[in-house]
C-alpha cells in the first residue's frame, strides 16, 4: 500500500515541475523529470505523455530548421545552468534519476558532466543523443506498464538503433516480449513460442487509470446547490417540464445475482431527470441541440455544427450558409452558422489539414476516430471562447465514471480503466492540436495529457452515436449535456431521436416496452409528476444477456434494472429446471 506521506511528497514535486513547465514550456529536462514523477505516482500513461513531449523537444534542440529550435535550445542552456530544487538534484546529473539506471554505454559519446558551453557543438550533439535515449527508454518502460507492448517494443527498438549494445535498452525490448509470452502461456498453457512470433503479435491496446486526478480543480461538485441550480436552469431551456435531482443508483458489478438479495445493494450518488408535472404519452419531453458533435466522413453532406443531414439541393429555396474561408464547410441553418461562428469555428477556420483528420477511418478505427474528433471540437470551443476545456458548459458537468474513493477491490479495478494506446491517447491528440496551430508546449495548461484523458473518460461515459446503416459502425457522435443526465433503463419511459436536435418523447401505445408475466410496462404510457425520466443507451429489443454484456462497457457493470433482474431470473430458472420438468412462474 502506498505511503501517504510519500504520495504527498510526489504530488508536491509534480506541482513544482508543472509550474516550471509553465515558466519554461520548452524544457526537455523538466518534462523528463515530471515523467518520472508521474510514473512513481502510478500514472504510466501520463508519464509516457511527458516522455513523448520531451522526445519532441530533444529533436527540436538537434535540428535548427525545426519551429521551436531557438526556444528549446535557450531553455536547455538555462536548465543546465540551474540547480534543480528537488532534493538538491542538479539537472547536469538528472539522468541518474531515470528508472532502470544510467543509459550511457561505452560508445554513447556522452557523459553527464561533459562541458556544456554554447560553442561546444560536439558535446551538445552527445547530450541530445543521450536525452533521446532517455526519452525512448521512458516511453518503452511506461507504455509497457500500460499494456501497449507493440509501442513499447518499437520505442526500445528505435533506441537500440542508436546504441546497439546498451543492456538497459535490450532489457526493455526483451521485457515487452516476455510480458506477452507470459500472457499467452496463462491463456494457452500448451502453446509454445514456436507457434507464434511475439514481435508480430504484440498487442497495442492497453489501459490507463480512470479517475479524478488530485490536481484536477476544474471538476465541480455535481450535487452542490450551486451546481443543481445551474443544471436546473439549463434543463428548463430544453425540457420545461423536467428538473435535475440527486438520486441513488446501485453500484454495478461484472457478476450479479438475478434473485433478490436480503442485503441492500450498495449504491452511488448520481444525477437524474425527473418530471415536475404530468407528461402525456407521445409528448416531446426534451429537445436539445449541441455543438459538441463530430463525424468521421470526409465529404458526407452533414451540418458542420450539429452534424444533421443536409437537405437535398432540390428541396432548398435558398443556398445553405457556408464559411467563405473554408472549402466544404456547410451549415444546415443560419442558427447553426451563427452558433459556429461565435463559439468554435474561428479556431479551425481556413485549416484544411485539420478538417481531414480522422476522416474515413477503417471499421476498426471508427469509434476512436469519433472520440478524437470530439476532442478536436472541444479544443475549438475552448480556443474560440478562451475557456479551459474542462470548464466549458458542454463538458464541465459530464459524468466521467471516475474511480470512486476508496478504490474498488483489485478484481473490479478493470471496470474503472480507460482504453489507452500511444497512437490514440498521445500521438493523435498532439497531431490534432498541431494542425489547429496550437503550440503543444506553451498551451500545457489546457492541453496536458491528463486533461485529454479526463475528456476521453467523459466522452466514453455519455456520448451518443448514429450508426452507418450499411456497415453498422458509428459515423456521427455527439455529447448532449442535458440528454445524458437521464439514467438508463432497459424499460425506458421515453424514446429518443437525433437529427439537428436530440429529442425525448414519452412512450405510449406500441412503444411501451413489454416485459414480465403480463407486460409490466406502464400501459397508459406517459410520465407522472415526480417520476424519473428513464433513457435507454442500448437497443431494448436485445435479449437480457446481450443487454447486460453491452452495459459492462459504458455503464461499468451488468445492468440491474427491474427488467434485467426479472428476465435474468427467468433465464436462471430455465437452466435450473430439469429437462421435461414444469417451471414455476
Amino acid at each position: 500500500m502506498a505511503d501517504p506521506d510519500h504520495q504527498l511528497n510526489l504530488l508536491e514535486k509534480r506541482h513544482h515541475l508543472t509550474q516550471q513547465l509553465f515558466e519554461r514550456p520548452y524544457s526537455c529536462i523538466t518534462y523528463l523529470l515530471r515523467a518520472i514523477c508521474h510514473g512513481r505516482l502510478g500514472y504510466p500513461d501520463l508519464a509516457a505523455g511527458d516522455a513523448y513531449r520531451a522526445l519532441l523537444l530533444a529533436d527540436e534542440i538537434s535540428d535548427d530548421s525545426f519551429e521551436f529550435h531557438e526556444e528549446t535550445l535557450e531553455t536547455y542552456y538555462q536548465d543546465v545552468a540551474d540547480k534543480d530544487p528537488l532534493d538538491g538534484l542538479s539537472v547536469r546529473t538528472f539522468c541518474d534519476d531515470i528508472p532502470d539506471g544510467d543509459l550511457s554505454s561505452g560508445n554513447s559519446g556522452c557523459k553527464a558532466d561533459v562541458s556544456l558551453d554554447e560553442e561546444n557543438d560536439t558535446a551538445l550533439d552527445g547530450i541530445v543523443r543521450q536525452l533521446q535515449l532517455k526519452c525512448f527508454a521512458c516511453l518503452s518502460d511506461y507504455l509497457s506498464q500500460c499494456g501497449c507492448l507493440r509501442s513499447a517494443y518499437d520505442f526500445a527498438e528505435r533506441a537500440i538503433q542508436l546504441d546497439p549494445h546498451n543492456m538497459i535498452l535490450l532489457d526493455l525490448r526483451r521485457k515487452a516480449i516476455q510480458t506477452y509470452n507470459k500472457r499467452v502461456l496463462e491463456k494457452e498453457p500448451d502453446r509454445t513460442q514456436r507457434d507464434y512470433d511475439p514481435r508480430e503479435e504484440l498487442p497495442n491496446q492497453g489501459h490507463a487509470r480512470r479517475e479524478l486526478y488530485p490536481w484536477n480543480h476544474h471538476e465541480p461538485d455535481r450535487f452542490s446547490e450551486e451546481s443543481l441550480d445551474f443544471l436546473d436552469g439549463e434543463m428548463k431551456k430544453v425540457a420545461p417540464k423536467c428538473e435535475v435531482r440527486a438520486v441513488s443508483l446501485p453500484i454495478l458489478e461484472t457478476t450479479t445475482l438475478s434473485k433478490p438479495s436480503a442485503k441492500p445493494p450498495k449504491t452511488i450518488k448520481q444525477l437524474g431527470v425527473f418530471a415536475k408535472e404530468d407528461i402525456a404519452p407521445n409528448e416531446i419531453v426534451l429537445q436539445e441541440r449541441s455543438l459538441l458533435t463530430a463525424n468521421n466522413r470526409l465529404h458526407d453532406p452533414l451540418c458542420d455544427a450539429c452534424s444533421a443531414p443536409l437537405p437535398p439541393i432540390s428541396a432548398l429555396r435558398s443556398p445553405l450558409p457556408t464559411c467563405p474561408d473554408c472549402d466544404d464547410i456547410i451549415f444546415c441553418s443560419s442558427t447553426c452558422y451563427d452558433l459556429a461562428i461565435s463559439l468554435y469555428h474561428p479556431a479551425v477556420c481556413g485549416k484544411p489539414d485539420f478538417e481531414a483528420i480522422a476522416k474515413d477511418p477503417s471499421l476498426r478505427e471508427a469509434t476512436s476516430a469519433l472520440y478524437l474528433l470530439l476532442l478536436g471540437r472541444t479544443f475549438a470551443l475552448s480556443e474560440t471562447q478562451n475557456i479551459h476545456p474542462l470548464d466549458l458548459t458542454e463538458t464541465k458537468y459530464l459524468w466521467g465514471d471516475f474511480t470512486p474513493l476508496p478504490p474498488p477491490p483489485p478484481e473490479q479495478q478493470h471496470m474503472r480503466q480507460l482504453p489507452f494506446t500511444f497512437e490514440d491517447n498521445i500521438l493523435a491528440p498532439l497531431h490534432l492540436l498541431t494542425k489547429m496551430d496550437i503550440d503543444i508546449f506553451a498551451s500545457l495548461a489546457t492541453t496536458d495529457t491528463w486533461i485529454i484523458s479526463t475528456l476521453f473518460a467523459k466522452f466514453r461515459g455519455v456520448a451518443s452515436a448514429r450508426m452507418n446503416s450499411r456497415t453498422g459502425t458509428p459515423e456521427v457522435c455527439a455529447v448532449h449535456p442535458m440528454w445524458c443526465l437521464a439514467n438508463h433503463s432497459c424499460a425506458p419511459n421515453v424514446k429518443w431521436e437525433w437529427s439537428e436536435d436530440i429529442q425525448f418523447e414519452a412512450r405510449g401505445g406500441e412503444h411501451i416496452v413489454q416485459w414480465g408475466e403480463v407486460g409490466k410496462g406502464e400501459k397508459e404510457g406517459g410520465i407522472k409528476e415526480g417520476e424519473e425520466v428513464l433513457n435507454h443507451y442500448c437497443d431494448v429489443d436485445l435479449g437480457v444477456k446481450e443487454r447486460r454484456e453491452w452495459a459492462v462497457g459504458p455503464l461499468g457493470g451488468l445492468c440491474v434494472c427491474e427488467r434485467c433482474i426479472w428476465e435474468g431470473g427467468r433465464e436462471d430458472r430455465k437452466k435450473e429446471t430439469p429437462s421435461g420438468g414444469k417451471q414455476d412462474e
